[in-house]
């Protein structure tokens, strides 16, 4: 079935990280834009560091593990022992039409369930099924709030995955996620775990980060978290 194999490499719609998937063993000198836009990947002492710059609102995180193995897509999307992870990144004006008259500005809880009605939708729309996710919002480190959301895998599609998970933030108004595809459901503990674990390690910058400059401070040890 189609979908068996689409759900091994999910890439949703509405999803726009922009630029190569760079796996930088040795880091070139890329510091000044537009060069040093795109998504970077570098080694760190317990794991390897994913920085996506943009010309607004860049971001890095970390995900520990020792075997990482970069996915081919436009979007960064890896196995890192052996879990299927995606990062995922929405725009606000993709998922959040503003009501007409309305005068406050909408919550962070607000953000957070309508991206996750929106994401949903549009999955079962293209699955042709549907969908029935639960979710819930805590908090992360730094005091970030983020929700968890998760849907079972339709057993009419054939799916060798049991659940995709989300864990989804903001960075202003737009979603940063990260998606992962358990194979069981008795992983979903340590799937959510791990998901936390990375989404605490986020950084957010106003200007792209120095790629060589991230690089020189990990070889140091110097990186403050």
């Amino acid at each position: 079935m189609v979908f068996k194999k689409y759900f091994q490499f999910l890439i949703l719609a509405g999803c726009c990280l922009c630029g190569a998937l760079s796996f930088l063993a040795q880091a070139e000198d890329k510091t000044s834009a537009p060069e040093n836009l795109g998504t970077f990947i570098i080694k760190t002492e317990s794991g390897y560091l994913v920085v996506h710059n943009r010309e607004k609102d860049s971001y890095s995180l970390e995900f520990k593990g020792e075997d990482f193995k970069p996915l081919k897509g436009d979007h960064p999307v890896f196995v890192v022992d052996g879990r299927l992870v995606q990062v995922l990144s929405v725009p606000s004006k993709n998922y959040w039409k503003p009501k007409t008259g309305a005068k406050n500005e909408p919550t962070e809880d607000e953000l957070l369930e309508t991206h996750k009605i929106w994401e949903s939708d549009y999955l079962g729309s293209r699955l042709n099924v549907k969908l029935a996710p639960t979710s819930e919002i805590f908090g992360l480190e730094r005091q970030r709030k983020a929700m968890y959301w998760s849907f079972l895998m339709p057993k009419e599609l054939e799916s060798d995955f049991s659940h995709q998970i989300f864990l989804t933030t903001l960075i202003g108004k737009d979603i940063l996620g990260l998606n992962a595809s358990p194979k069981i459901a008795s992983e979903l503990k340590s799937y959510r775990e791990y998901l936390v674990q990375s989404m605490n390690t986020l950084k957010i910058s106003s200007k792209p980060f120095n790629i060589k400059e991230l690089q020189m401070l990990l070889k140091k040890g110097d990186l403050v978290e």
